[in-house]
């Protein structure tokens, strides 16, 4: 693991760009798995950065909507583009070399749209509740858990598809230095943020790559980059929903 790897895993997971034209090696893209979790870290401080500077000035509800906007914005809107093809690809039913083109298709059918607004919602609302008792630590932990459940899919699953795509040089085994970072620098931030209960979504983020990992193989024989994006949505969106509901019976 290199900083051309950290940069890389920047670059890649946001809309940041420090090297325009990053040259990298194969090694140093597989260690960019290792430097997902961080970024994650980064993507949450910065919302944290905006929740704190406008929670003097804006009530909860447009507070939240402006968070799970912003989040957007800064991932490019990388991972939701994922989910829209992932969820076309899926209600298609097809088989699964057929869903992989659907998947492919620029085009976004009406359950792709159905399964992104979703989760802009999930996230909006539980981000409301999130900001009204001020848990600023799960904005934070969140999207660096998700981002390290999809180190774990990607570090259990081979890639669907004959040719390469975004995805490929994250997938596959092998790659455990960079795993075995990613998990440490996860369970580290997700103790210093919430203790016990931190750890608790690390564990539910693990127990979701696993569901995903299976549920993938046996629809489209692995992941592919929406594959990922799609996952890391879903995890996000559950995390936040469950933190938000946790912390109002705990908070």
């Amino acid at each position: 693991m290199t900083i051309k790897s950290f940069i890389l895993a920047l670059q890649f997971l946001t809309i940041i760009t420090i090297v325009p034209r990053l040259e990298v090696s194969k090694e140093e893209f597989k260690g960019a798995l290792a430097y997902f979790p961080v970024v994650g870290l980064i993507l949450g401080a910065l919302i944290a950065a905006i929740y704190w500077a406008l929670s003097p000035m804006l009530e909860p509800e447009p507070l939240a909507a402006l968070l799970a906007v912003g989040l957007a914005f800064l991932t490019r809107s990388l991972h939701l583009d994922g989910l829209c093809d992932t969820a076309d690809a899926i209600g298609s039913r097809a088989e699964p070399s057929r869903a992989l083109q659907i998947m492919k298709d620029s085009a976004a059918g009406s359950l792709g749209v159905v399964a992104v607004v979703s989760v802009l919602l999930l996230k909006t609302m539980s981000m409301v509740t999130i900001c009204r008792h001020g848990a600023w630590q799960f904005l934070i932990l969140v999207p660096c858990l998700s981002r390290w459940s999809l180190v774990g899919l990607a570090s259990m699953s081979r890639y669907a598809r004959q040719s390469d795509g975004l995805g490929t040089p994250f997938c596959g085994r092998g790659n455990y230095p960079a795993v075995i970072i990613a998990a440490l620098s996860s369970l580290a931030a997700a103790w210093f943020l919430l203790q016990v209960l931190g750890l608790y979504l690390f564990g539910a983020s693990v127990v979701m790559s696993v569901v995903s990992a299976a549920y993938f193989r046996a629809r489209f024989g692995g992941v592919t980059g929406d594959c990922l994006g799609a996952h890391l949505e879903s995890v996000e969106t559950i995390l936040f929903v469950a933190g938000a509901a946790l912390w109002t019976q705990i908070g």
